[in-house]
């Protein structure tokens, strides 16, 4: 029976950072990163008896479906009521969410960190995952810190790293789908040789910031250095990306989730978890460690997602 806490505390803290970052500055942050985007901050939305929409996915709204959702109803900090058909999933992260008697949701219901009302007589044909959090543990958390004390300023510029991150996530993700997903397969599939190719990436490119370094005293050196801290940077925000994918996935089997979400949460979802086993004592320093080779290593064996082989000619097959 023990051995089941570690894993509960895990899935709480987890759901936790990535609740408290998307229900509470979400809303700001996409409107000024994309003011374009599909996404709603509308108060209420009402899907009436005998509408029909695609899919819908908002930001600390009021959803009602009292008519049919062709896809997906995704709902981050708000509340979600379904009395009509959701013709894929019913997500919500932070959200109250109901289920009618008269509701059928073809594949899932995922509840994370809010509340579940099921009635008698409604129609869920695959898994419902349901993922509650009190507000005795959130306190905690402030109070307390991850497994020891971590002090407040150190835990809040955690979270703003991993708030913009997220952000960042989103946008590779979001882009540039099928390079994300193709690296992060790499990495399943050739999970040494990646880690191998980043470690001696990380070789190389710490020598020549040193001799950047040394070279700062030359007018050549100052954009070199710079230009080197820019290409590690690119390396590590698609790398990280399609690590974070690939470890989403993985957590995501492992609950037994049969249908995957959308790519984009689904490596949200991945960095929440490495963001989180960074904060684990000992382990805090390894893991965000083969985390950062890993991204560097698949990025340059890929050439960001775009090259099974780096060396095969452009005829080759291999």
């Amino acid at each position: 029976m023990n051995h089941k806490k570690p894993l509960k505390l895990i899935k709480l803290i987890t759901i936790f950072v990535l609740l408290f970052l998307l229900t509470m500055t979400a809303r700001a942050s996409w409107q000024k990163f994309d003011s374009k985007a599909s996404p709603s901050f509308e108060k209420e939305i009402l899907i009436s008896a005998g509408q029909a929409q695609k899919n819908v996915l908002a930001f600390g709204s009021r959803v009602v479906v009292e008519g049919k959702i062709e896809e997906s109803v995704v709902v981050f900090g708000g509340e979600i009521i379904v009395s009509g058909e959701v013709g894929r999933s019913v997500v919500g992260l932070g959200s109250r969410v109901t289920i009618k008697s008269t509701a059928i949701i073809s594949e899932d219901v995922v509840v994370i960190g809010g509340n579940l009302e099921k009635e008698p007589g409604c129609t869920i044909r695959q898994d419902t995952i349901y993922m509650p959090t009190g507000g005795k543990f959130v306190s905690e958390i402030f109070r307390k810190g991850i497994f020891f004390p971590l002090g407040a300023i150190f835990f809040a510029l955690k979270l703003i790293a991993l708030f913009f991150g997220i952000l960042l996530t989103i946008f590779v993700a979001g882009i540039f789908p099928r390079q994300v997903y193709f690296a992060a397969e790499k990495i399943r599939t050739d999970f040494w040789p990646v880690l191998g190719t980043g470690f001696l990436a990380a070789i190389i490119y710490g020598g020549l910031i040193l001799l950047s370094a040394l070279l700062m005293f030359l007018i050549i050196g100052i954009p070199f250095f710079f230009l080197l801290l820019m290409v590690g940077l690119v390396l590590k925000i698609f790398g990280v990306t399609a690590f974070s994918l690939f470890f989403g996935e993985s957590f995501l089997k492992a609950l037994g989730v049969k249908k995957m979400p959308h790519i984009v949460w689904t490596a949200v979802i991945g960095l929440v978890l490495t963001t989180f086993f960074s904060l684990v004592p000992m382990l805090g320093f390894i893991f965000p460690l083969v985390v950062n080779l890993t991204g560097w290593g698949v990025a340059i064996k890929t050439r960001f997602g775009t090259l099974d082989n780096w060396f095969a000619s452009k005829g080759s097959s291999i």
